[in-house]
This record gives structure tokens, C-alpha cells and sequence, in this order.
């Protein structure tokens, strides 16, 4: 017989599971870094791709799990949204290196944009992370 408790405790795995894959994903770099250091030259596309994966699938994954135990997101502060902005200026960094490599068929070299990517992306959580800090600060 499946009961509330069943359903929020699948609701509650899922929610967990999304955040090892968001983790799963961030962390696909660290070989990826470790080969670039030891002057290896591999293939972007291979870990681009599983860090998508990992980092849009478990984000879609904890939102759907979040609606189903009926979790409401409180409201925004000015900080959470200021670090939520700059994540997303840092996905954004992204579009003119795609334009240029695959619209306008431009040499272009990813390393070269992957500096503002991380400094928006690095920033924007550091900024969550002190939102979620002055929360617990507050209680």
C-alpha cells in the first residue's frame, strides 16, 4: 500500500539524487583538468557533455522532486537573487563562443571564455552560500 510517508520518502531520494548528480557533474572536470596539467590535450566535448547531464538533469531532478513533497521556495532575498543572476551570466559567457564556433565557423579556443564562465558561475554560489549562511545566521 503506498502511503504519504512512501511518497515523500521517494520525493525525498530523488531530491538527494539530483544534487549527487549536480555534484557528479561539476566534478566531471577534475580529470578532465588533471589530463590539461599533465599536458594532455582530450576531447572537451566528451566532458562537456556529462557535466550537462549531470548538472541539468539533477537540477530538473530536485525541482521535480521539490513540487512533489510540495517544498514552496521561499522568497527571494537580494543577495539570492544577485548570485542567481550571476550564475546565469556565467552559462552566458557561453553563447558567443557557440555563435562564433559553430553559426560564424570562427577558430575559436574554449579556454578562452571558460575563465568568465567559472567567475560568474564561482561567484554567483559564493554569494548563495553567504545568503544561506546570513538565513541560519538569522534563526
Amino acid at each position: 500500500m503506498v502511503t504519504d510517508e512512501k511518497i515523500y520518502n521517494a520525493a525525498l531520494m530523488r531530491y538527494h539524487f539530483g544534487n549527487a548528480l549536480i555534484w557528479l557533474g561539476v566534478l566531471t572536470w577534475l580529470p578532465f583538468i588533471v589530463l590539461r596539467f599533465a599536458g594532455e590535450k582530450p576531447s572537451l566535448f566528451w566532458y562537456l557533455l556529462f557535466h550537462l547531464l549531470g548538472v541539468i538533469g539533477g537540477s530538473r531532478l530536485r525541482a521535480y522532486a521539490r513540487r512533489e513533497m510540495g517544498m514552496t521556495l521561499p522568497q527571494k532575498s537580494r543577495l539570492q537573487m544577485l548570485g542567481h543572476g550571476l550564475v546565469f551570466a556565467g552559462i552566458l559567457v557561453w553563447a558567443p563562443y557557440f555563435y562564433m564556433k559553430f553559426v560564424a565557423q570562427q577558430p575559436v579556443e574554449a579556454m578562452d571564455y571558460l575563465p568568465y564562465h567559472l567567475t560568474g558561475v564561482l561567484s554567483g554560489i559564493g554569494l548563495l552560500m553567504l545568503n544561506y549562511l546570513f538565513g541560519r545566521w538569522k534563526k
